[in-house]
């Protein structure tokens, strides 16, 4: 795609980003390293305190690009899973990061000012106000006034203003989470400081987390269903249940998590969704960081075709490629997981070990969901067999 300098007529910019997030900032990089004129607009002024657990897994480093310095609070080489209901729990280990701590706030900083030094035009403190396409390019209304370009890039959240103005209905499905950064004692951030752990079933239908940072820890609790409400007094129970106290100071904040991809395609016209706009998240972990750069790469790498057409086409058919399959199949393990408990637990009993070190290596990108349910000896097959589970992975 040819850039526009300003005496041509048409849009001044090639590709406008709503959203400095990792999809968007990611999205923008791209764009600006491949020399096309890019606008990078976020409402609020960078570095902006971000709600996220602010775990990074492996698989997130596909994506990241190698020169940018990853801002890093703590390394994990090592992960605890424990399945409270079960009274099981298990413990894994790698040579490289399990999961990369980092604030949320630094991360996105780091990618926005990667783009900007590429070439990107950053511009903070700038709401979307209004949004209008037609078939020469995308007009948009801001709080820093009026701009132009041929493409959007919607990656604004998953309560995206860019998506609701472009003409989609509804917004993905959602669950709860709540998340303290939790100043404790030395002696409790000592006994929690050297892995990432997650407790399934510290709530309804959900999982508690302990994320150590740099001189806190992040900790957390979701629920799969929403309307069961109680999720402070939740957390409270959690972290009393596993020693996180005494908890000396620490604000508490909410969020929604997407566990299912928007309805209605993830592109109009000009206009493309990405990361949680679209509705792109994992919906066994929520975890969203890795795919939402995924997604950021390829919108920004379909945009280089050009024709608006092609465009759409590139996206949607890499996205089924490369995220949406992959994100069916964790949505049937999710199924397994927080919806047939006797199921998961019958399986920890037979392989619990084997189970947890093959969900590592799928969050260190070294294998996937589909793979662990669907090739021969599979856990899909093991916990299906004899126990009148008749949902296949795509069904869910």
């Amino acid at each position: 795609m040819a850039t526009r300098d300003a005496s041509t007529s048409g849009p001044a910019h090639d590709v406008l980003v709503v959203g400095a997030g990792p999809a968007g900032a990611m999205a923008a990089l791209r764009l600006a390293r491949a020399g096309l004129k890019t606008l990078l607009i976020e409402r609020e002024q960078l570095p902006r305190y971000k709600t996220c657990g602010g775990g990074v897994v492996g698989r997130a480093f596909q994506s990241w690009p190698g020169d940018v310095p990853f801002p890093v609070e703590r390394e994990c080489f090592a992960a605890e899973a424990s399945f409270l209901g079960a009274g099981t729990s298990f413990s894994v280990a790698r040579a490289a990061p399990i999961v990369s701590m980092t604030m949320r706030s630094e991360l996105d900083r780091a990618l926005a000012m990667a783009a900007a030094e590429s070439g990107a035009e950053l511009r903070e403190g700038c709401e979307l106000l209004e949004l209008r396409q037609d078939e020469d390019g995308v007009e948009v209304e801001t709080s820093r006034g009026r701009m132009s370009a041929r493409f959007v890039v919607g990656a604004d959240g998953v309560l995206s203003s860019v998506a609701r103005k472009a003409g989609w209905e509804h917004t993905p499905k959602t669950i709860p989470a709540l998340e303290i950064e939790a100043r404790v004692p030395p002696e409790v951030f000592e006994r929690f400081s050297a892995a990432a752990r997650f407790d399934f079933e510290a709530m309804e239908a959900g999982y508690g987390w302990v994320f150590p940072k740099r001189e806190h820890l992040s900790c957390g609790i979701l629920t799969m269903r929403r309307g069961t409400g109680g999720l402070h007094e939740a957390l409270d129970r959690y972290l009393a249940r596993i020693g996180v106290a005494p908890v000396l100071s620490g604000e508490r904040h909410g969020y929604v998590i997407p566990v299912r991809p928007r309805r209605g395609g993830f592109a109009r016209g000009r206009v493309l969704l990405a990361g949680d706009a679209a509705g792109l998240a994992d919906a066994l972990t929520g975890e969203g960081i890795s795919i939402a750069m995924a997604s950021g790469k390829l919108a920004a790498e379909a945009i280089a075709e050009g024709d608006p057409a092609r465009v759409r086409r590139t996206y949607e058919r890499s996205l089924r490629r490369e995220i949406l399959g992959e994100l069916r199949y964790g949505r049937a393990l999710a199924w397994i997981t927080y919806e047939r408990p006797e199921l998961l637990r019958a399986l920890l009993r037979r392989r619990g070990q084997a189970f947890c070190e093959r969900l590592t290596d799928v969050f260190a990108g070294e294998g996937t969901y589909r793979e662990l349910l669907t090739r021969p000896g599979s856990y899909w097959r093991l916990l299906s067999a004899g126990r009148g589970a008749r949902v296949s992975p795509s069904a869910r």
